[in-house]
């Protein structure tokens, strides 16, 4: 009776831990964070090319982050009004495209993604 008592008391910890008990352990402060684009870095004038962004958190993704999407020259390439896409303008030229995570708590500066977004004929 003894051994089926501690048998089911190491089921139960062991249950405990794999549900993310051992998370509340877990040193406070903040997490790693990683910003992906998804999408092509090259563009053709007067194109739209739909890109994505993925966010993860301490190795996980981040689902329905709060973006913040913005281009350093609109002259160059723009974004649709849904921000899932970028317009490509009759300038040829190579322009940033900001991504930057919005009220962030996991970290203690707000994680930007800076990528380069080229124009070509």
């Amino acid at each position: 009776m003894r051994l089926a008592l501690t048998v089911v008391g190491g089921m139960a910890a062991l249950a405990t831990l794999a549900c993310g008990f051992a998370d509340v352990f877990r040193p406070a402060g903040p997490e790693p964070v990683t910003i992906t684009y998804v999408g092509a870095t090259t563009l053709h004038r007067d194109s739209t090319v739909p890109f994505s962004v993925v966010v993860e958190v301490g190795g996980g993704p981040l689902p329905t982050p709060r973006l913040q999407i913005t281009s350093s020259d609109t002259s160059i390439f723009g974004l649709t009004a849904g921000q899932d896409s970028l317009v490509a303008k009759s300038r040829v030229a190579t322009a940033t495209l900001t991504i930057r995570l919005e009220s962030s708590i996991l970290t203690d500066s707000a994680p930007t993604l800076a990528q380069s977004i080229k124009v070509l004929p």
